[in-house]
């Protein structure tokens, strides 16, 4: 499984955010897309799974430019992301069932799925019988995860996946992400959550200033364990010069 980027570009009101990005995405991969606010990553996430138009650029998968529709592309897809939310009219139950029924599940088999994954994320058997609306934001989280999960995608994108979950919620994610991640499968987290990030990824990618500032293994980024992942961000992407003495505390 491939799924390649080829000059992307996205601008707005004028304004670059991704100036001609190039990338190449492998089954097998847990990426950790890691960068300041405002640097791009929602961005690129939103040209590749067509929420937005890129100004410029190419995107493949499997070899396969993907144009109009894509629609074969995007029933390989599983988001995770803010701006996508689980219907708040419907129950857990009405949502998974709406979602299984986008991905041509058959009863049986979406039913068992979302017994499983429910099950797994949640501790109240009743979940499902509740309005969205009137769940908490952590619960909301874990009822998009179930959502996304469904249809077993191919390539699963998740957006500051881990915001809003409690501790029990997150080490339960993390655990089903490293069991979820096969040869065929390609998991691509945005988070700034990077102590998590670090458990997960094997791979890295540093957006800044509309460029990708650093795209490589894990090890390669924190120096073979010599430095935290947040010590190699901030010295990445903070100028050694950006210093205050606060004289005025």
């Amino acid at each position: 499984m491939e799924l390649v980027i080829k000059d992307l570009s996205k601008s707005y009101s004028g304004k670059p955010v991704l100036a001609s990005l190039n990338l190449s995405f492998q089954g097998g991969d847990i990426i950790g897309l890691l960068g300041k606010n405002g640097s791009g990553k929602t961005t690129l996430l939103n040209c590749l799974i067509d929420l937005i138009a890129p100004d410029a650029g190419q995107l493949f998968f499997n070899g396969e430019e993907l144009t109009g529709d894509r629609l074969v592309f995007k029933q390989t897809l599983g988001i995770l992301s803010d701006v996508i939310p689980p219907v708040p009219e419907f129950t857990g139950a009405d949502y998974l069932r709406f979602m299984g029924l986008i991905h041509r599940l058959d009863d049986a088999t979406c039913n068992r799925r979302s017994a499983d994954l429910t099950d797994f994320f949640f501790e109240d058997p009743d979940v499902l019988k509740k309005k969205i609306s009137h769940y908490s934001t952590g619960m909301i989280k874990k009822i998009s995860l179930c959502g996304a999960l469904l249809h077993t995608p191919s390539v699963l994108i998740l957006d500051e996946p881990f915001a809003g979950l409690d501790p029990i919620a997150v080490r339960q994610l993390l655990a089903f992400l490293q069991t979820y991640l096969r040869a065929d499968r390609l998991i691509l987290i945005a988070s700034h959550d990077l102590n998590y990030v670090e458990e997960l990824a094997s791979r890295i990618l540093v957006l800044d200033e509309t460029q990708i500032k650093f795209d490589g293994k894990l090890a390669d980024f924190t120096g073979q364990g010599t430095r935290i992942i947040s010590e190699a961000l901030f010295d990445l992407l903070v100028p050694k010069e950006k210093k205050s003495t606060f004289d005025w505390l």
